[in-house]
């Protein structure tokens, strides 16, 4: 007979967990998983946030059993990969729009559980990384007149701070099995946790450089891969060399990205609308599926770049330099600066224009 041992769902008004059984027969189960996503405020300090996900990785752990998984599933929301280590089944779950948080349920099939013993237990966890946190508005937390890159800087350390302290080892928790197995339990928030946050925002709001580097250094974020998925609308980074960063969805919408070094980071689904690129450095940058419509790419070094998919409508192109760059299903369209051997190029390569 297979039980609901455990369960902890402590922030189910964000994430909520649950795994249902199908009896084959006495000794096998399909098992089939729920996720409820929402996005809703909290209290923090002496203000509150609000908050969501936009993904996460579920590990379900077996004990004295075996899981025959299922195809990985289609899912109209979320990019889904497995993989298999000894007895831990690993699901990660990727949006697949560009800076999206999830509401609503997600349910799909991981498998058939077989055990082979009489006793027996199968634990199942779900875990967001930094970039799945998005902070999407924030109140009371700190004045009005901070700059972009201050509240770029400050919404990454608030996500770090909820993956920190919601999610470790967990955010959402369920057991099932013959017997209770052991299992870490989530911490509580310590108030020196909530002290240090309060002095961080207090730092980077009198901090005397406005340089995105340099604050994010206070922050103790690493820019080439802390700033992923974040929120980096209108922010001055001109001029910054973020060779090699992993930036996946991170939104720069309307910032000033002028002769910066990118090349070779990960941009996919990152959002560039109306932002200026002029003089970018993009070479073998990954800019698959990302959003510049209306941005500005005139004198930008686009060579090898990957922009499978992108959408370019609007985009200004003068003069920029698309040589060896992967233009398949990439959206072109009413583009200042797109010459006819630019457009022909494009279309050879799989562009299209609309």
């Amino acid at each position: 007979m297979m039980y609901l041992i455990n369960s902890d769902n402590p922030y189910s008004d964000w994430i909520s967990l649950d795994l249902s059984f199908v009896e084959i027969n006495s000794r096998q189960w399909d098992l089939e998983t729920n996720l409820s996503f929402s996005e809703n405020w909290q209290p923090l300090l002496k203000g509150r946030i609000k908050w969501g996900l936009k993904g996460g990785q579920l590990k379900v752990t077996l004990e004295n059993g075996q899981l025959l998984i299922a195809s990985v599933p289609q899912n109209q929301d979320f990019l889904i990969s497995t993989s298999t280590k000894v007895d831990d089944h690993i699901w990660i779950l990727n949006s697949k729009t560009i800076q999206e948080i999830k509401t609503g349920d997600v349910s799909f099939k991981l498998g058939t559980f077989i055990p082979n013993a009489e006793t027996f237990n199968l634990t199942a966890t779900f875990t967001p990384t930094l970039a799945d946190f998005s902070i999407t508005d924030a109140e009371g937390l700190w004045k009005h007149d901070i700059s972009p890159n201050q509240h770029g800087v400050l919404e990454r350390a608030i996500a770090r701070f909820l993956q920190q302290n919601y999610s470790s080892p967990y955010i959402s928790f369920v057991q099932w099995g013959t017997h209770t197995a052991s299992f870490e339990a989530n911490r509580l928030i310590l108030q020196e946790n909530l002290t240090q946050l309060d002095t961080l925002i207090e730092q980077i709001y009198n901090a005397s450089s406005d340089d995105l580097i340099e604050l994010a250094k206070i922050a103790s974020l690493n820019p080439f891969i802390d700033l992923r998925g974040g929120n980096l609308i209108a922010t001055q980074l001109s001029g910054l060399s973020l060779g090699n960063a992993n930036l996946y969805q991170t939104n720069f919408r309307g910032a000033n990205l002028t002769d910066i070094d990118l090349s070779e980071a990960n941009l996919s689904c990152a959002k560039f609308s109306g932002a200026d690129l002029s003089g970018a450095y993009l070479g073998n940058a990954n800019l698959s599926y990302a959003d510049l419509h209306r941005a500005s790419l005139a004198l930008s070094n686009l060579i090898g770049a990957d922009l499978t998919g992108a959408n370019l409508l609007e985009a200004n192109l003068s003069n920029a330099n698309l040589s060896g760059a992967k233009l398949v299903d990439a959206r072109f369209g009413n583009n200042p600066g797109l010459t006819e051997a630019m457009q022909e190029m494009i279309k050879d390569r799989g562009g299209h224009f609309e």
